[in-house]
């Protein structure tokens, strides 16, 4: 059998199924993480409305390129794009599995402390009144290296564990169960937050438009987030297009999976900043806000601690969701170009990730003189990936449907509803013109501001 056959032969039992796997892949750390205080810096509403404006054309568009490479081309990202574009393409498809191996070295650390949070609330637990007794928790698990490559460890267990089960037994079942869960969850530490005194004043300052804070520097945050927030460019929403049926409305998914980040996002900015109003932080406190100020606020709401765990339970979803998402991207690299089985696939890539991935854990302790460019392991991942990789990976794929493959893009889009000439020439537009000049601006925000 063909690795085209064989990719066709495995696919998404429901259209449901591969909506909320592609979800989880948008919906990762970034929506509770950097959300929050990134729409505090820069002023709430003035950086929401911009992020769903982009979110819904250049973003959304997108999202429709990538789903139809897959559908389209059958394999990894980089066998679809050589089936569509030619060598070229093909190596810029390796270049986007490279870009999810690079993140997930870095983002799997991140989710080791999700774990290791989890872990602590559900046992000794993790709320304290005093800010430098947290500051030192936080210290004590990333700077000593056994204990940050453990819970390392034990994330990309749990990664490995759900990719190596496979699409509908593995990554389908457990988005399945996992994003339902994350929203109930979500929910329920916004009800609690929402009944603090001033937590209201937290509302106010998220949802509401203030021109006046609306500026060059907003909006360029906004298109960065949109960007970042949709895993774009890294070849994930290729792979998982890989599994989609023929007769599944291209156009209908992606808005599905558009529509389920923005909410995400918006749903941990409500989880986050009535609390921190409520308690007087400061709204752009940073990514310490999780791991640091948020314990310390739960330390003065009654049943705390139990809010707590669910907070944590929140963000380690959130996590696995995305991480699964980046290994399957790897994973599929491997089983289409070099015919290694899943089992075997899965565990080469866990050992690679792990030695790269404790190269990040030490980071902090005691690889942390060591730099590339004057940033850690872990920095310097995170620099080059979400700045330089992910925007190529985003142009690559607007030049290859838009210019290239047009007529494959427009016959993918219309196979299960017909588009109207006006809708497929917009989405031509902005797929060819606004998406490069967006992502070229966020390259160079990124690299030079």
């Amino acid at each position: 059998m063909s690795t085209a056959n064989a990719a066709a032969s495995v696919q998404w039992s429901s259209r449901l199924g591969f909506i909320l796997a592609s979800a989880g892949s948008a919906i990762g750390l970034g929506a509770i993480w950097k959300f929050p205080f990134w729409a505090g810096a820069n002023g709430g509403g003035a950086f929401i409305l911009p992020y769903v404006v982009f979110t819904l054309t250049t973003g959304l568009v997108l999202l429709m390129a990538e789903i139809a490479i897959g559908r389209r081309g059958r394999g990894s990202a980089v066998s679809a794009m050589r089936r569509i574009g030619g060598r070229p393409f093909a190596f810029l498809g390796a270049f986007a599995v490279l870009t999810s191996f690079l993140i997930l070295a870095y983002y799997c650390v991140v989710g080791g402390w999700c774990v290791a949070y989890l872990a602590q609330s559900l046992t000794v637990g993790v709320v304290r009144e005093n800010a430098q007794t947290l500051r030192n928790d936080f210290r004590e698990i990333v700077s000593t290296g056994w204990i940050n490559i453990a819970w390392l460890f034990s994330f990309l267990s749990l990664t490995a564990l759900t990719v190596g089960c496979g699409i509908e037994k593995g990554i389908e079942r457990v988005s399945k169960l996992l994003m339902p869960m994350l929203f109930v969850m979500m929910l329920a530490v916004i009800i609690r937050g929402l009944t603090l005194d001033g937590a209201m004043e937290g509302v106010k300052y998220l949802l509401s438009f203030r021109p006046e804070d609306l500026s060059p520097g907003a909006i360029l945050s906004a298109m960065g987030y949109t960007f970042f927030s949709l895993s774009l460019g890294a070849g994930i929403l290729i792979t998982y297009g890989t599994y989609l049926p023929k007769r599944a409305d291209i156009p209908a998914a992606s808005l599905w999976v558009a529509l389920l980040s923005i909410q995400a996002s918006l749903l941990a900015g409500l989880m986050v900043m009535p609390a921190v109003f409520a308690f007087g932080v400061a709204p752009d406190a940073g990514p310490g806000l999780v791991f640091i100020t948020l314990p310390m606020i739960f330390a003065h709401i009654p049943g705390g601690s139990i809010f707590a765990a669910i907070f944590y339970v929140c963000l380690l979803v959130a996590a696995l969701t995305s991480s699964v998402s980046l290994l399957e991207v790897v994973v599929a690299f491997l089983h289409n170009e070099w015919r290694l089985s899943r089992s075997t696939a899965t565990i080469v890539s866990f050992v690679l990730l792990f030695f790269l991935g404790s190269l990040s854990a030490l980071s902090f302790g005691e690889l942390s003189e060591f730099t590339l460019l004057g940033r850690n392991f872990f920095d310097f991942f995170d620099f080059v990936c979400t700045n330089f990789m992910m925007p190529v990976g985003g142009l690559a794929v607007a030049a290859l449907m838009t210019w290239k493959a047009w007529p494959a893009m427009r016959e993918e889009l219309t196979s299960a509803k017909p588009l109207s000439s006006g809708m497929l020439s917009a989405i031509r537009v902005v797929l060819g013109v606004l998406a490069p000049i967006l992502v070229l601006t966020t390259m160079y925000q990124g690299l030079f501001l």
